[in-house]
């Protein structure tokens, strides 16, 4: 199962690993301090000194089991890191609350089975004697799933409802709802391709993979996947950047509005006859982020779509048609953006078809990047040319051979790296309110040898 990993935190030596203390889990009896929430529970309590060199330990964890870390000490513990077998650190705790003297980890969902390590973070301050320290590990091992439910829709609209086991579900046709009890930001949602997988942070309720699924209803918000992708293209095209979470419901919505097409090329053509869509695919262009990035001549503007999304210089016929195109006036530079950005999706000569490979990986980051906004609670911080630069960088390491689950540790350290800069009003708000700051863009392409460009006309 692929699971998030801090590396930035520290990663446990083959030494530390070996010196590690087992800890054995025994039936949970209630003190009266917590509630009788727990199965088991394993404990250490200590007043040595120099405890503190000994705060590693090992336990047996089981997949999909859920546990509570709680670390004790003299003075407040340093963070409680949970580590893999691979002595990876997996979990960690916040600080978002809890009392001087504790620390704590709640609601971990083990994802696998087998050996973890987890660091208790004592502080006794001067090493003497009696400053006791412990630590305590519950679990609740009656919250495993049943089996995986699997559920197809039908032609029409369905909606479905989350339920606690692992749910596998293809809405087939129509636009198709799935039901969460939970908020928005007690889910963790991860695009790869096509597929959506979506999981609690908070509690034990499965795994669910979703194909198909247009719309995931939470008890704060609804997430619209119909625009989407189409929205993070756009993104990715003028802006070089993941969406931010206003600009993508935004923008989702006055496309859906329009009753927008939800590909590429079918947007490229319907701009040649739509003004609305035109006026809407020009804010882009014209928005002073995308400007900043597309300065100087048509060829130097053709070379930077190259090298910001495709990781590469275009060769002489691409960069000729392209630039001809132009400036001949059959495309204005908005929407030679969207035009290039449709092609590279649909090209199928060898070498479009590994820039529509890295342009649909590219997208699938971009979609988790906004997603870990959300469930990390860092919307405010994706703002400003530091967060923006963050973004692409993020983008500019994806290739043709990325996969988007195993890429997610990365994008969650870049989205947990967000610097915090104060929020500003967009440059272009009156025209499209999705771009929170004023950072650089760029736009995609990769289409040496298409001939016939998508709705080229004006």
């Amino acid at each position: 199962m692929t699971y998030p990993t801090y590396d930035s935190l520290g990663i446990l030596t083959t030494q530390e690993i070996a010196s590690a203390q087992p800890l054995t889990f025994k039936t949970y009896i209630p003190t009266g301090t917590y509630p009788n929430t727990w199965d088991l529970e394993a404990s250490v309590m200590t007043g040595e000194p120099y405890a503190i060199l000994r705060d590693l330990f090992s336990f047996t964890a089981v997949e999909d089991v859920t546990y509570d870390f709680f670390s004790f000490s003299f003075f407040d513990p340093f963070l409680i890191r949970v580590y893999d077998n691979l002595g990876r650190v997996i979990a960690f705790d916040r600080e978002s609350d809890g009392n001087y003297g504790m620390d704590h980890i709640s609601n971990f969902v083990a994802p696998y089975s087998g050996t973890m390590y987890v660091d208790a973070g004592w502080n006794q301050g001067y090493a003497d004697a009696n400053k006791y320290v412990s630590l305590y590990v519950n679990a609740n091992v009656d919250t495993v799933p049943k089996p995986t439910n699997t559920l197809i829709g039908t032609d029409y609209t369905d909606r479905f409802v989350a339920t606690k086991s692992s749910d596998l579900v293809n809405g087939f046709k129509g636009v198709d709802t799935m039901v969460y009890a939970g908020k928005r930001s007690d889910y963790n949602i991860v695009k790869n391709a096509d597929v959506l997988t979506v999981s609690s942070n908070v509690k034990n309720e499965g795994t669910d993979i979703l194909r198909s699924m247009e719309k995931l209803v939470f008890a704060d918000r609804v997430v619209d996947t119909q625009y989407g992708e189409l929205t993070q293209a756009l993104y990715i095209g003028y802006f070089g950047r993941a969406a931010d979470v206003g600009g993508l419901t935004s923008f989702q919505d006055q496309l859906s509005s329009l009753g927008s097409p939800t590909s590429a090329t079918d947007l490229s053509a319907r701009y040649a006859r739509d003004p609305a869509v035109k006026n809407l695919i020009d804010s882009f262009g014209t928005s002073a982020e995308s400007k900043a990035l597309y300065s100087g001549d048509t060829k130097t503007f053709v070379k930077a779509v190259f090298n910001n999304v495709l990781n590469r210089d275009p060769q002489a016929a691409g960069l000729d048609f392209w630039t001809k195109a132009i400036d001949s006036g059959s495309l204005t530079r908005a929407n030679a953006s969207l035009s290039i950005l449709a092609g590279a999706q649909t090209n199928t000569s060898a070498q479009g078809l590994n820039d529509a490979l890295l342009v649909n990986n590219k997208i699938s980051v971009a979609s988790n990047f906004t997603f870990g906004l959300e469930t990390d609670g860092k919307a405010a911080s994706y703002n400003g040319l530091a967060a923006a630069a963050v973004a692409r960088d993020l983008l500019k390491s994806v290739t043709a051979s990325t996969d988007a689950n195993t890429f997610q540790s990365t994008v969650k350290l870049a989205v947990a790296g967000l610097p915090a800069v104060p929020r500003s009003a967009p440059e272009h708000a009156q025209d499209l309110p999705l771009a929170q700051f004023d950072g650089p863009a760029i736009a995609l392409t990769g289409l040496d040898s298409y001939v016939t460009a998508p709705a080229f006309s004006a």
